[in-house]
């Protein structure tokens, strides 16, 4: 496994997504791939307020008081919509305290090593929202904070009122990633693609990429064909071009003698120009140990570029 501290702690290359712990995931079936995750080497969970409606941060928590890992690392996210407000934004200062005191509650923590901006309200200015950022890193409470689905502009802009202001600016950007040509996003969500990546290059931080395995289009088309397919999958990634990357992935998997899965998440581990870290997930503990093993494979650098809408 490959290890970085571009976060302020050691963190695995690979970390683990939660959305599912508590809800279609039972707490035995999340404890299993907790420890699956943890004994592979991996020390990055992710979690947020929204999954499973906090059911995922308590069974994180659970985990954490069980196991007593002493070198993990878990970020969570808050400021999600409000989904009964016509997802009216919550990006300010009141209902993040309200998401962070939830958190730390749940997962049973006195702070939060890493806390992300689950979305932007662009109607809000930059500057009003790193001041109450920082006030929770003064008060203890996080110890620094990400954005997640916000365009590089406005990281760009909050950054510069940070610099300017001598304050803690947007430590890491988590964003839709993967080997797949996107046909389109979703309202809120934002994808990498070449503006973006240009950012990253000239503007290095780490850049956590969610949907890693594009919804598992590649491997279910891999081995099972389109009806293995979600409709979600078949609506965002079914397309020639996928299709055609496809074949690459598989032809890289034979070479490498590995599965589909750990080739998606070794296009991204070795992606040069940009440090990325693939969020993971699975049903299970063997789905789980399949991508952890895309942490040490290397890929020729010319390889990712074609995965990056730069083909």
């Amino acid at each position: 496994m490959k290890y970085s501290d571009s976060f302020g702690k050691r963190s695995s290359k690979i970390l683990l997504g939660t959305a599912y712990f508590g809800d279609t995931i039972s707490e035995a079936e999340s404890f299993q791939i907790m420890d699956t995750y943890y004994e592979m080497g991996g020390r990055h969970i992710d979690t947020a307020r929204l999954y499973a409606d906090g059911e995922a941060e308590k069974v994180v928590g659970k985990w954490l008081a069980d196991r007593k890992p002493d070198d993990i690392f878990v970020s969570t996210k808050g400021g999600y919509y409000d989904m009964d407000g016509g997802e009216s934004p919550r990006i300010n200062e009141a209902d993040i305290r309200s998401d962070l005191e939830k958190s730390l509650t749940a997962l049973g923590l006195d702070c939060i090593e890493f806390y992300w901006l689950h979305r932007d309200d662009e109607n809000t200015p930059v500057s009003e929202i790193i001041e109450f950022m920082n006030r929770l890193v003064k008060e203890g409470k996080i110890k620094r904070f990400g954005a997640s689905n916000w365009r590089s502009e406005r990281i760009r802009q909050a950054n510069q009122y940070a610099k300017e202001n001598n304050l803690f600016g947007f430590a890491a950007s988590q964003i839709r990633f993967n080997p797949a040509y996107c046909l389109g996003e979703r309202g809120g969500l934002v994808g990498m693609d070449e503006r973006e990546f240009e950012f990253y290059k000239n503007n290095p931080m780490p850049v956590v990429a969610y949907s890693s395995q594009a919804k598992g289009f590649f491997s279910k088309m891999a081995e099972s064909g389109e009806g293995a397919l979600s409709e979600k999958a078949k609506k965002r990634y079914l397309c020639e071009e996928n299709l055609r990357r496809l074949e690459i992935i598989k032809q890289l998997s034979a070479e490498l003698n590995c599965s589909v899965a750990s080739v998606v998440c070794g296009i991204l581990c070795s992606i040069s120009e940009v440090e990325v870290f693939p969020i993971i997930g699975g049903r299970n503990a063997s789905q789980i140990a399949d991508s952890m093993n895309g942490a040490d494979i290397l890929i020729a650098p010319d390889i990712p570029l074609e995965f990056i809408n730069r083909i």
